[in-house]
């Protein structure tokens, strides 16, 4: 059998985890001197009700070293081989952590991908992977296509709230009041070495919200054959407008509606809608 290890910052709802048992390793959050394990000692409501209410600013920390060694060895205690896949190797040192700890496993038991991208982009591509084990892919079948589910997967986020970019040191606090005063919405996109880059300035969100519905459909791609994540934070009703406007103005097929979880969301902000997805494959 071959296991699937991730990161909490790829996002998957619960559901997806437990369905493809999927092996998920906390992402450190910390307020202060309080430090959490995403989703075993914090929730995303509970991160972002002290986010907005608390007046300490969170940081992020990829998980436990310890925690992903002891989870390897009893995966192939059980006779399984193993696939990590985590963050982009330029928002954490998740990636370079996990790949010097498992450098020593042979490759035809152990694999370390990074996804080259983050939050549901990276849920993606896990996603992706753990479906092609449940139809029964080969373990050299499935190193072959990581790859290219890696190049496939595409994210743009509109930024509603600059004010935590300005407080995690991504823009300067004088550019996020400038841009706060005239309502400037940046646009996000994760780029190829997942990296993230500012697409497109607009002037209000429900501009920034149209310019993600119009990016979508100027990839011109078949939506029936990929799977769509629509996610957000905290204004759950932006979100579900922009789903709404695409299923009005395009076919789809699966659409998972999630939150935006902390790791990211620490950087994002309330009020981040995003689209993220696998271009669907070549025929």
């Amino acid at each position: 059998m071959i296991k699937i290890i991730a990161d909490s910052a790829c996002d998957l709802p619960a559901e997806l985890v437990a369905e493809y048992g999927i092996l998920i390793m906390p992402m450190h959050i910390c307020f202060g001197e309080d430090t959490y394990n995403d989703q075993e000692e914090i929730s995303t409501a509970q991160f972002y009700e002290r986010l907005v209410g608390g007046k300490e600013f969170p940081t992020t920390s990829y998980p436990a070293i310890g925690r992903f060694q002891e989870a390897v060895e009893a995966e192939l205690a059980a006779g399984n081989q193993v696939l990590v896949i985590t963050i982009a190797r330029p928002l954490s040192g998740c990636y370079d952590a996990v790949k010097m700890l498992l450098a020593d496993y042979p490759l035809d038991q152990v694999a370390v991908f990074d996804s080259q991208s983050a939050t549901l982009g990276e849920g993606a591509i896990v996603l992706a992977a753990a479906r092609l084990i449940a139809k029964g892919c080969s373990w050299p079948e499935l190193l072959a296509q990581m790859p290219g589910l890696i190049a496939r997967s595409r994210g743009y986020g509109a930024i509603n709230n600059l004010t935590y970019l300005a407080k995690g040191g991504r823009i300067s606090g004088a550019a996020a009041t400038v841009a706060t005063a005239l309502k400037i919405k940046p646009v996000i996109n994760i780029c190829p070495d997942g990296s993230l880059e500012v697409a497109q300035k607009l002037h209000g969100m429900a501009k920034a919200i149209n310019w993600l519905a119009a990016r979508v459909q100027q990839d011109g791609l078949d939506f029936r054959r990929t799977t769509l994540f629509v996610s957000y934070i905290i204004q759950e009703e932006s979100a579900a407008k922009l789903l709404e406007q695409l299923r009005a103005q395009m076919q789809l097929g699966e659409v998972v509606f999630s939150q935006i979880g902390p790791t990211v969301g620490t950087h994002l902000g309330p009020g981040c809608v995003a689209l993220f997805y696998l271009t669907p494959p070549q025929e």
